[in-house]
């Protein structure tokens, strides 16, 4: 076998841990909404997932702050929510509209892995939550609005990135 047959055998099975490693991610964050779920009941469950998005996008804002883009700079931040997107199993793309910028999820396992684990379509909540912390964690002036999502039934989701206009000085 040639180096060039070994080294694609070796990403094919890096790729291949990868993809384990997500679906773990997913058991584990599931399992353990699950045990809250069932310790405290559904409300806190619910709570704790929402808090639980909420640090990991602490970690996302600081992590995009680090490398150095401009504090309103919703193309960086877009690309960087599609890349991580990306990294998760998700595919993700930035489309441009007007001064806006938008996130297209064209395909995501969140969904699926929620229903598997009974807990529906819930994932949203989660995502919307995660998306909108992170840009605040970012700079305040920027705003997410969900416009479409797959658990809602729709074919894509697309979250819009844009900066709130400034107050007028006085």
């Amino acid at each position: 076998m040639s180096e060039t047959d070994e080294l694609k055998r070796a990403l094919r099975s890096k790729e291949k841990e990868w993809e384990a490693m997500v679906r773990i991610a997913h058991d584990f964050f599931l399992n353990w909404r699950r045990a809250v779920a069932e310790l405290h009941g559904e409300r806190a469950a619910r709570a704790a997932e929402l808090r639980a998005w909420e640090r990991v996008a602490e970690g996302t804002a600081s992590a995009h702050r680090a490398r150095g883009a401009a504090p309103q700079d919703i193309e960086a931040l877009a690309a960087s929510i599609a890349r991580v997107s990306g990294v998760m199993q998700e595919t993700a793309h930035v489309e441009r509209e007007g001064a806006d910028r938008l996130v297209v999820h064209t395909a995501c396992p969140w969904p699926a892995s929620y229903r598997a684990y009974g807990a529906g379509a819930t994932c949203q909540a989660g995502c919307d939550h995660w998306f909108r912390e992170s840009a605040r964690g970012v700079s305040p002036a920027i705003r997410v609005v969900t416009e479409s999502a797959i658990p809602a039934g729709d074919a894509v989701c697309t979250r819009r990135f844009s900066i709130l206009a400034q107050e007028p000085q006085r």
